[in-house]
């Protein structure tokens, strides 16, 4: 969020805030405080596999269940520093 225009975001205390906005839309106001990934956000939940990486302990590589995915080349390389239990972030 590097571009000064009046659509770019600036971070303030620890929270996002658009330029010239001292509320949030109303319909983001009106979304729940925990939303459902795919009913309220619209996300598709996958499979994917956590594999370690031999040569390199600290890194993980991320891979999905779907064939078709990892023909788009969709795969995740990671530091194992960098992953998380979201569920430990509550």
């Amino acid at each position: 969020m590097t571009e000064d225009n009046e659509n770019a975001d600036v971070w303030t205390d620890g929270q996002t805030k658009s330029r010239g906005e001292g509320s949030l839309p109303t319909d983001w106001c009106d979304q729940p405080v925990d939303p459902d990934l795919e009913e309220n956000l619209g996300y598709e939940l996958i499979a994917w596999e956590k594999i370690n990486v031999v040569d390199d302990p600290d890194q993980v590589i991320f891979l999905p269940d779907s064939e078709e995915q990892l023909r788009d080349d969709a795969f995740i390389v990671s530091s194992e520093s960098a992953v998380c239990d979201l569920t430990d972030k509550r």
